[in-house]
């Protein structure tokens, strides 16, 4: 090896701000997941060919990077709510982690958004929570339900697989997710190409963005073109 190179491990264990409820999901990595224990628990190297999406982490959102909407995830007490601010700049796409966090209320979310939110900036959930979504409308946010069809899980997900994607260091559960989110293996072990459910909250976030805003159905809503013979 290169003796100029110094190559440092550190572990959960060496972040004093990780909060009782991460060690507990990390610990409990050991039974649920080996390979992750290894990366997110010892602190191993390894790499992962089903992982969906490759991307890169950056200190901070280039000013010239246009906010594109912002994704909501929602969940109560076993899954996180989940807010993704998405920004873009030609071909690059950048995100941040804005909220994740169980337990939360109407009310709570309400006064979470009025903190992270901006104006009538447009912001895409869940759409199998209509009633939810009402109550954040009537709250004063411009927020929309998520149209999906058969495919828009993997739709969105090409979407932005479209893009050069960076995420901001400090988005920390987001990274976690977007390491960990992966094609799911059949019974015979072939890797398919349906994601993995688990870890995918702020996953789940962008591509309601990624779906809403970024693809070419997108991009074409409300066009219409003319020919003339």
């Amino acid at each position: 090896g290169d003796a100029n190179v110094a190559v440092y491990r550190t572990t959960y264990k060496d972040n004093p701000f990780v909060s009782e409820e991460q060690i507990k999901a990390i610990e409990d990595l050991q039974f649920k997941n080996p390979k992750y224990w290894a990366i997110y628990g010892l602190g191993e190297f390894a790499g992962n060919e089903r992982q969906i999406y490759q991307f890169e982490i950056l200190d901070a959102i280039p000013v010239e990077a246009d906010l594109v909407a912002y994704g909501m995830d929602f969940g109560f007490a076993q899954d996180p709510t989940t807010l993704v601010a998405v920004y873009k700049w030609g071909e690059n796409i950048y995100m941040r982690e804005l909220l994740h966090e169980r337990g939360l209320t109407t009310g709570d979310i309400v006064n979470r958004l009025k903190s992270r939110v901006v104006g009538r900036d447009e912001i895409y959930g869940d759409s199998a929570e209509p009633r939810l979504i009402e109550e954040i409308y009537r709250s004063g946010f411009n927020i929309k339900a998520v149209k999906k069809g058969p495919d828009s899980i993997r739709f969105g997900i090409n979407t932005l697989l479209n893009y050069k994607l960076h995420l901001e260091r400090g988005s920390q559960n987001m990274i976690n997710e977007f390491y960990s989110y992966q094609w799911a293996q059949d019974k015979n072990g072939y890797v398919t190409d349906v994601p993995e459910a688990g870890l995918d909250h702020t996953c789940d976030a962008a591509r309601y963005v990624a779906m809403m805003r970024l693809s070419i159905k997108a991009a074409n809503k409300g066009k219409y073109t003319i020919s003339v013979f």
